[in-house]
């Protein structure tokens, strides 16, 4: 598996709180919530600080625990972080910081993908058929406003990020296909997904797009489309940051 990617900050100087490792045999992306302003986390700790200690102990588990389920992957990077700042924040805070997750794995056989939260997997095999693990859970909350998102968090009603509640593994979006069905995969965040959601893109205009020009290229793509849009428009960030990572196989 070849790969490429960018990992872009958000315009306007804020810490960018998406997260990437990357090897030939597996990706993992992270995409930390924003802190909104004002609440009480129960956390010492950034935004930042989270995505680096899940991202690193999931490729710890990945390198190790070969031959491990990716939900169950998940569920022992969630505790594992937990366990890093137990002693030291609150963490049965339902505002912890928490992050969405996405993890491509592949072996001799597999090509397998989880996703937790709203970022995305996008798999096109040699017919040309694609397949996309995208959890949209979020877009379907009634209200975004901080306290509603608050209570809809990890709730069967709501949707599901990695944060201070293990089990949110189970309910992570999986699938799998055979390695020698697939000729490309993508892996990024909400902050690249826009194209699709918010601008009207397809699945295969983002992937072949990707494939021809680059994740770079990809992210001048947002940007120009964020600018040219009037504000008031659409709900969210006028801009996110994005991370955008292409597999060739």
């Amino acid at each position: 598996m070849e790969v490429a990617y960018t990992c872009q900050a958000a315009p306007g100087g804020r810490p960018n709180d998406d997260f990437v490792i990357a090897t030939e045999r597996y990706v993992v992306v992270l995409d930390g919530a924003t802190a909104p302003a004002g609440v009480d986390s129960g956390c010492i700790h950034d935004v930042p600080w989270l995505v680096a200690q899940l991202g690193t102990h999931l490729a710890r588990m990945l390198s190790t625990e070969k031959a491990a389920p990716l939900v169950e992957v998940l569920r022992s990077g969630i505790e594992a972080t937990m366990a890093s700042h137990a002693d030291t924040c609150d963490l049965t805070n339902r505002d912890s910081p928490s992050t969405t997750v996405a993890i491509l794995r592949r072996d001799a056989e597999l090509l397998e993908y989880a996703v937790l939260g709203d970022s995305a997997v996008i798999v096109e095999q040699h017919d040309g058929e694609l397949v996309v693990g995208h959890d949209d859970r979020t877009s379907y909350l009634p209200a975004y406003t901080v306290e509603a998102v608050s209570r809809a968090r990890n709730t069967e009603e709501g949707f599901w990020i990695a944060s201070v509640q293990p089990e949110a593994a189970d309910r992570a979006v999986t699938g799998a296909i055979p390695v020698s069905a697939v000729s490309s995969a993508a892996v990024m965040t909400d902050g690249i997904t826009r194209l699709v959601e918010r601008y009207g893109w397809s699945w295969a205009d983002l992937l072949k797009r990707l494939e021809s020009h680059g994740p770079a290229q990809l992210v001048e793509d947002i940007r120009a489309e964020e600018r040219a849009t009037p504000a008031g428009t659409f709900r969210g960030k006028v801009h996110d940051d994005a991370t955008a990572v292409f597999c060739r196989f």
